[in-house]
């Protein structure tokens, strides 16, 4: 009994102390979202994305569309095709579809690649500005909002962040 009083009484020790420090902390909250999508840099990589995204989307309609067309000439013309040459032309089709749906692929691919690349500059930025805040304004820790279930709204510096950016 004495013995977990004594451990207790450790515990408690310890634990006040730490307490105390916890409600020193100063934290703070970034939407990096909001942050990436509402500074200059944010609002001009999506416009670049977006017309980037329209004419991968525009070439690769044609393209399809000229697919199709082929395609439809070969079914009206599937009946009168000798065995050998529907064979032929089915393996081509398929190629060609093949290949069409790797260019989509590519493209897709391309424009993830973009967007990442993008998105690391502006986050590379926004995180220099965080660390002056930090420094600055004597915070312990700030979080992404992701991380967060929940936070005041007064240790949201998202706008602050922002607003430095784009200075």
């Amino acid at each position: 009994m004495i013995r977990v009083f004594a451990i207790s009484a450790l515990a408690a020790g310890l634990l006040i102390p730490s307490m105390a420090q916890a409600k020193n902390l100063r934290i703070g909250v970034v939407n990096m979202q909001r942050a990436i999508s509402q500074t200059k840099d944010g609002k001009r990589a999506e416009r670049r994305l977006t017309r980037m995204k329209k004419k991968l989307e525009t070439q690769l309609n044609n393209k399809m569309k000229a697919f199709y067309a082929q395609e439809k000439k070969l079914r009206q013309s599937w009946a009168i095709l000798k065995d050998a040459e529907k064979r032929k032309r089915a393996q081509s089709s398929q190629k060609r579809f093949q290949e069409l749906r790797q260019e989509y692929l590519m493209a897709e691919r391309r424009l993830m690649q973009q967007k990442a690349k993008e998105l690391s500059k502006i986050s590379k930025k926004l995180n220099q500005i965080i660390q002056k805040i930090a420094k600055r304004d004597h915070f312990d820790y700030i979080f992404n909002n992701v991380a967060v279930l929940w936070a005041p709204r007064h240790v949201d510096i998202t706008n602050e962040v922002i607003r430095l950016y784009n200075r």
